[in-house]
């Protein structure tokens, strides 16, 4: 008898103190593992709302890797031809009416990157988590999921991991993410970004999660800067493709005026 009232404690312990058979850490690399290519092509949709204001702006994107990307805005009139290279901590953007690139850099970072609810600084962002937060895996969570298959798409009630990732370096834009990750594909399915101070600043929604070759992956996102009243960014990527070759000129400055 005393045997089994050890056992129920412990198993009780276990339960209680989020023991898991999976790190915090793991899970992070197992998402960078499948966000992530040697290279990749895009082509998306951007729906920015703000009070009853209404944008929608086509693009088309290049990566490679995690530090270095490339993106040109095709619609509307007044955006077409502008164009952005991101090289590591760098970023320039073309503007074809003045016909000047500019390097963005200092407060500019900050700002509102085409009106939308996403930064410069969230745009450059390229290390892997791991580099500049701890991650620990504080709970599991049930949520509503999109999946795309074809045309189709439905929710399903998908288990999460919920991943408290902290900043140990003071170069970040976030303080503190929570980060939500479906245990089953590894993808991030919702994250909640904080200043310093605790106050959430911004929370991002990913889903309509498809299968592409052999992983999963999000072709719809949402950002909403809590800091702004009424305003929501919504990108709906409409073809992507995974290790493609990609002309290394794509990623020049060079590129950005031609």
């Amino acid at each position: 008898m005393k045997n089994k009232v050890i056992l129920a404690l412990l198993v009780i312990w276990c339960l209680g103190s989020g023991a898991y058979a999976i790190t915090g850490e793991e899970i992070v690399n197992k998402v960078d593992a499948n966000m992530t290519s040697k290279t990749s092509y895009s082509e998306s949709r951007m729906v920015i709302t703000v009070d009853n204001d209404v944008r929608e702006k086509m693009m088309i994107s290049y990566d490679k890797g995690t530090d270095t990307g490339y993106a040109e805005f095709l619609t509307p009139v007044r955006d077409k031809g502008v164009k952005y290279l991101k090289i590591k901590d760098n970023m320039w953007m073309y503007l074809p009416s003045v016909d000047k690139v500019i390097k963005i850099s200092g407060a500019m970072l900050r700002q509102s990157m085409m009106g939308s609810d996403f930064s410069y600084e969230d745009a450059l962002e390229s290390a892997k988590l791991l580099e500049k937060y701890t991650a620990t895996l504080i709970s599991t969570e049930v949520l509503p999921v999109s999946f795309r298959t074809q045309d189709k798409i439905e929710i399903k009630a998908r288990l999460c991991y919920v991943v408290d990732l902290t900043a140990k370096v003071k170069d970040v834009t976030y303080y503190r993410r929570v980060i939500y990750v479906d245990r089953e594909y590894f993808v991030p399915v919702k994250e909640d970004l904080f200043a310093l101070s605790g106050k959430k600043l911004k929370e991002m929604t990913m889903g309509e999660i498809k299968r592409i070759g052999s992983r999963h992956y999000p072709m719809y996102m949402t950002m909403r800067n809590l800091l702004r009243a009424n305003s929501n960014t919504e990108l709906f990527v409409t073809k992507t493709e995974f290790d493609i070759p990609v002309d290394p000129k794509v990623f020049t400055q060079g590129n950005l005026t031609k």
